[in-house]
């Protein structure tokens, strides 16, 4: 930007947790600030009261509209449109996309004009978490920047700073390594009930429990949440299942190493890979007008009845 060389559309991806779209937004606050300071925007000059007040005529922020499942071809052409007029301010015009791989095919196509013949003073923010989900079309048309996941103690020593506590490790594991994200589940009252929730898996497929009363009572709980815990417990399953049933530095759910034994017998790895392979895709929905409730129906059921139903990889069926 200070040389003059500044691209005109960035792909900002990372994993959860990291801050891509804190950077983005603040990169989008240097970009229109007309006093910069230090390479972060001044917070005091009009277009930094404008941006404060989401009513900065050149900063165009587009994302899932709240009854839909992804961004919309019909946001991109209004957003190509608007990025095709001379800024107001007569300075960039400014758009971020987040989540991006959550445009569908018409939209990303409609946005690739754009970014082929871009009006002078254009910048366009792409933010994803899964980049390799955009066209290569879209990836080959911006420069990529990747936000990287710090190391364990130096965002266990940052999540210390703001609230100390003994399980922040544990909890930045669960995480991904996301410390942004680490916060958000140090306030989930399914954290401080993760063994319990874990308890009820076992109970699920000992046939204790009823698949649909537990989607219903984890439906009232933060959606991705509840499928990383259960993607981070089927990681595990296998990790074990692969090497001897031991603890393992790749084990996440260390505390629940007795859980996990239990949860190992008549187990079948293929099945706990297919198994993974749903919460995966699970997860790519979670962000969302998801029904939560319905989605958590499917994977309880197909645990508790040993995941016969997932081709030809099953779990070894209750009893056997």
């Amino acid at each position: 930007m200070e040389n003059g060389t500044l691209p005109h559309a960035l792909l900002i991806s990372g994993a959860a947790g990291t801050g891509k779209t804190h950077f983005a937004q603040a990169f989008a606050a240097l970009a229109l600030c007309r006093h910069p300071e230090n390479g972060r925007a001044c917070s005091q000059c009009g277009s930094c009261h404008q941006l404060t007040a989401a009513a900065h005529p050149d900063y165009h922020p587009v994302t899932i509209p709240e009854d839909k499942t992804g961004i919309l071809v019909d946001q991109i052409r209004e957003l190509t449109q608007t990025l095709a007029l001379t800024s107001q301010h007569s300075g960039r015009k400014i758009a971020l996309l987040t989540p991006a791989d959550a445009m569908n095919t018409n939209a990303a196509n409609s946005l690739l004009k754009t970014l082929e013949e871009p009006s002078a003073g254009t910048l366009l923010l792409l933010v994803t978490a899964r980049p390799a989900r955009l066209p290569a079309t879209i990836r080959s048309r911006c420069q990529a920047v990747r936000i990287i996941t710090p190391a364990a103690d130096t965002a266990v020593q940052w999540l210390n700073d703001r609230e100390p506590r003994p399980d922040w490790l544990a909890l930045l594991r669960i995480a991904g390594g996301g410390p942004l994200l680490a916060l958000e589940l140090a306030k989930s009252a399914l954290m401080q009930e993760r063994l319990r929730f874990y308890q009820m898996l076992i109970e699920l497929r000992a046939g204790l429990r009823n698949p649909l009363s537990c989607a219903a009572e984890a439906s009232r709980e933060n959606l991705p949440l509840v499928l990383r815990l259960l993607q981070i417990w089927i990681t595990d399953l296998i990790i074990l299942t692969t090497t001897g049933n031991t603890i393992e530095p790749g084990i996440i759910n260390v505390d629940a190493f007795a859980l996990l034994q239990n949860a190992l017998m008549r187990i079948n790895l293929r099945g706990l890979h297919a198994f993974l392979s749903r919460l995966n895709e699970a997860l790519a929905l979670a962000g969302t007008p998801v029904n939560g409730q319905l989605l958590l129906e499917g994977l309880f059921m197909d645990w508790s009845e040993g995941l016969q139903t997932l081709g030809a990889a099953p779990l070894a069926a209750r009893g056997e």
